[in-house]
């Protein structure tokens, strides 16, 4: 359509409204009232459908019965919350995993003895000790009884729910020490003993050896248990590793050997107690 046809159809439209308004009756123009939406359906009918289906697709959707609508502050709080279930969950997950793992290392010590959780460690100074799920059937209970990881000897059982790690003051246990070499495992200072002292902080020591008795050893070697107070099943199991060797301060003429565990003791998920 030309600009010039646009125009007069244009002048048309707007002299007809004027005289719908100003000239032509009321009575006569009520009759087209209506008319025009008939006029304007074909162009009106799509886009309606249109719109119905956006509004469907991306409109707001009604809630389901018993749910009113809720403010910005309390679905942020939701996800917050939500948020912390998984990380909580997660968490139990790895520790879970965690525990296998140290089961499938355990191998035929599960037929002597029996995995118990650990539910708090002592958190007094040099004071190095378990609380455990008690009570628990099946095991030894009697106080003294042997306590092992699955990485070597961890304490005794003190009392109900407690066990006294090999690293808490005043605990003894006589071991004896060894080297792993290409593989092959080595008996070292034959025929001597050592009567390992817990001091606390996760630490243990020798005393009584002589410099000269002591000379053989090196940090990273191992203790293990030679002591007649614990059963069979016992014997031979880890004690802890060579950390340190030096004069004794008080008495030169003796060594101050520092043993650790292999792992820090305070933070074991579960312990194994000897059953009966």
């Amino acid at each position: 359509m030309s600009q010039l046809r646009f125009n007069h159809a244009f002048a048309m439209m707007m002299a007809g409204g004027f005289l719908c308004a100003y000239v032509i009756p009321p009575r006569i123009t009520e009759r087209a009232k209506g008319k025009a939406d008939v006029l304007l359906y074909p162009i009106a009918k799509p886009v309606r459908g249109i719109a119905d289906w956006m509004s469907g697709k991306w409109g707001a959707k009604p809630l389901p019965p018993g749910e009113s609508p809720r403010g910005d502050s309390a679905i942020t709080a939701e996800n917050i919350e939500l948020k912390q279930q998984l990380v909580y969950l997660l968490r139990q997950y790895e520790e879970l995993r965690l525990v296998e793992q140290e089961r499938k290392q355990l191998g035929p010590l599960l037929k002597y003895f029996k995995p118990v959780t650990v539910i708090g460690a002592d958190s007094s100074v040099n004071r190095d000790s378990l609380s455990v799920m008690w009570p628990v059937s099946g095991v030894d209970n009697a106080i003294g009884t042997g306590v092992m990881w699955s990485g070597g000897l961890a304490g005794r059982f003190a009392e109900s729910g407690r066990v006294r790690l090999v690293t808490d003051a005043g605990f003894v246990v006589t071991g004896e020490f060894g080297r792993w070499e290409n593989g092959n495992w080595g008996a070292l200072l034959s025929n001597l003993k050592a009567s390992v002292k817990g001091i606390g902080n996760g630490a243990m020591r020798v005393e009584h050896l002589t410099v000269k008795e002591a000379e053989g050893l090196k940090p990273g070697d191992w203790i293990v248990v030679a002591d007649t107070s614990f059963p069979e099943v016992f014997q031979n199991r880890l004690i802890g590793q060579v950390e340190s060797i030096r004069p004794l301060p008080s008495k030169p003429l003796f060594a101050e050997i520092i043993i650790k565990p292999r792992t820090d003791l305070k933070r074991l998920r579960e312990v194994l107690m000897l059953m009966k």
